[in-house]
């Protein structure tokens, strides 16, 4: 949904609300032109109780179809904006649930939070009170010009003799608020992303103390922040007096000329008492339609920043009728490079047959985890494929490439949801008796039912409440319970403590039965038994083959085992 469609679909939605805006507008200036009426039957002694009464009654009926209209045009007004809020909002989601990983490492968190939250609540602020104002300040100055004209043709041009000048004023201003509201938006941004990454790391920066920087630069980020706060505000508050001088300038000419022609007796009193009160509403009108300027600039900021989201195009998948089943996964001369990056894997050709288990090796940065995403399908290769049981994963749906792979990574996130619920993420319609066969099996049972209120004890914000360790055994009862064919071990057991560890590797042993397992790994002694292990060195494959034949040709793999073992002896000596 771009910015023009979003517009005409609240305008189609607010057509109710702008006819009813309409009739307020009228309805407002009915108890003035009533009071004048009264005043000049009073100077002319025509004043009478019947005039009295009809110009009451009329001014009372007049009040509360003016109240009538307001209620209604301003619950409609709210009501399409906030259903095209949340639209828009749902659109978001879903939207950046389908765009690759690769989109949010280039994208920061804050600034896409900010994008979900912050911008879509300015786009509702313009569609709920923005545009129907827009409305009112058109349609009150057309009506009180055409009363003008009847009143005296001469007064209604003095009117609007100073509007040139505001319209100028209002074009030159256009760019100086634009300009600064990019900056504002800029400096919003990079203010919410440095106070994220602050309260996220904030055990780092308290271990620090004195030699950490990153509060003062935090602080000078909202300082900074505040700066151009001040200076947007100040941009509009100058404009904006500009603005209401040279409106306020035809309520003089008004005043001046038409006390000129009352003295020369080219008008009457009621006339001229009339023009003073209807120059002044078409002032301010007018002043206002310069205010909603602002809002439309601080309106397409937002939507700039939401549509930089919803039109990231999203990778086909031409979707197999094929039933999906497990089998060898065979990757075919795959070439893989992140955006604007060197190549991350070049050539890659290895067979991860079914049921089998296999370790990828190698530094940091080799390219082992951009495989694994790979054959998860959360990035598609430049070049070659990645087939399973013969069937190419870009042909798979999304929901058919997730019903064959699961994960387990060295940092599992918990919802601040129960246990039930976290551990239900795995197979949705799951039954209670499901989940807690799912946790015994990853020895976390006796763990959660040790909590307060067991099963339906929340996890906390990120699950803050538990060690790595315990969070890992969750993680991996989702994955039982869920119980896809192919299981990627992305450095499970790295940050857990002996005893944790234990218990994870025996759960992943009940995980990876029958099994295709892919398992990341630095600690060598873990996978001496597997299957195939796949040596990689900068995103290349050196070697592949059992421990055994690994040690006798493939000097990197030595080297790898030799650096462990002396890592594995290592010891403090007394001096």
């Amino acid at each position: 949904m771009n910015q023009e469609e979003l517009i005409r679909n609240v305008k189609s939605k607010n057509r109710v609300s702008n006819i009813l805006i309409a009739f307020k507008v009228i309805f407002d200036l009915v108890p003035q032109l009533l009071t004048i009426h009264m005043v000049a039957s009073f100077f002319l002694g025509k004043l009478t109780l019947t005039i009295v009464a009809w110009d009451g009654g009329l001014m009372l009926v007049s009040f509360l179809l003016k109240a009538a209209c307001s209620y209604i045009s301003t619950w409609e007004a709210h009501n399409a904006a906030y259903s095209t809020l949340t639209d828009l909002r749902l659109q978001l989601i879903r939207h950046l649930k389908k765009l690759p990983l690769g989109f949010f490492q280039e994208r920061k968190i804050g600034d896409l939070t900010n994008i979900v939250e912050n911008d879509v609540e300015q786009v509702e602020f313009y569609l709920a009170h923005g545009l129907p104002e827009i409305v009112s300040a058109t349609v009150l100055p057309i009506i009180i010009f055409i009363i003008m004209i009847f009143l005296d043709w001469r007064l209604a041009l003095l009117m609007i003799s100073t509007l040139p000048l505001m319209l100028l004023t209002k074009k030159i201003s256009a760019s100086v608020w634009d300009k600064n509201q990019k900056i504002f938006v800029d400096s919003t941004k990079s203010m919410q992303e440095s106070l994220m990454e602050y309260i996220q790391n904030i055990a780092v920066i308290k271990a620090f103390s004195k030699e950490e920087n990153k509060t003062k630069k935090t602080i000078q980020l909202s300082k900074n922040y505040v700066h151009w706060a001040r200076k947007a505000s100040a941009g509009v508050a100058v404009s904006m007096g500009f603005i209401d001088v040279f409106m306020e300038g035809g309520v003089v000419l008004v005043m001046i000329l038409g006390t000129y022609f009352l003295s020369r007796a080219q008008i009457t009193i009621p006339v001229f008492i009339i023009s003073m009160m209807l120059g002044r509403a078409f002032a301010s009108s007018i002043a206002k339609a310069a205010t909603l300027q602002h809002y439309n600039i601080i309106f397409n900021h937002a939507m700039y920043e939401v549509e930089s989201v919803l039109n990231v195009p999203v990778p086909e998948r031409k979707e197999t009728n094929e039933n999906v089943r497990e089998g060898n996964i065979n990757i075919s001369n795959v070439d893989f490079s992140y955006s604007g990056k060197d190549s991350s894997l070049e050539n890659i050709n290895i067979i991860l047959e079914k049921h089998s288990q296999n370790a990828l090796v190698g530094a940091s940065g080799c390219g082992k985890s951009t495989l694994a995403n790979l054959i998860m399908g959360f990035w598609e290769p430049q070049k070659g494929c990645i087939t399973i049981n013969g069937v190419d994963t870009k042909s798979m749906s999304e929901k058919q490439l997730n019903s064959l792979t699961s994960i387990v990574q060295q940092d599992t996130f918990l919802f601040n949801i129960s246990m039930e619920e976290n551990i239900r993420i795995g197979k949705p319609d799951a039954t209670l008796d499901e989940i807690i066969s799912a946790a015994k099996k990853a020895r976390i049972h006796d763990f959660i039912c040790s909590l307060p209120q067991d099963y339906q004890s929340k996890a906390g914000e990120s699950g803050v409440k538990f060690s790595g360790g315990e969070k890992q055994r969750i993680a991996i009862a989702r994955m039982i319970l869920k119980d896809a064919p192919i299981i990627i071990l992305d450095e499970a057991t790295a940050a857990v403590d002996a005893e944790n560890e234990k218990y994870i590797q025996a759960a992943i042993e009940d995980l990876s039965r029958d099994k295709t397992v892919i398992m990341i790994a630095h600690h060598l002694n873990a996978i001496r038994d597997v299957d195939q292990i796949v040596v990689m060195d900068s995103g290349k494959i050196v070697a592949k083959g059992k421990h055994n034949e690994l040690m006798e040709r493939c000097e990197l793999y030595q080297k790898m085992v030799y650096d462990q073992n002396k890592v594995d002896c290592w010891n403090i000596k007394e001096g």
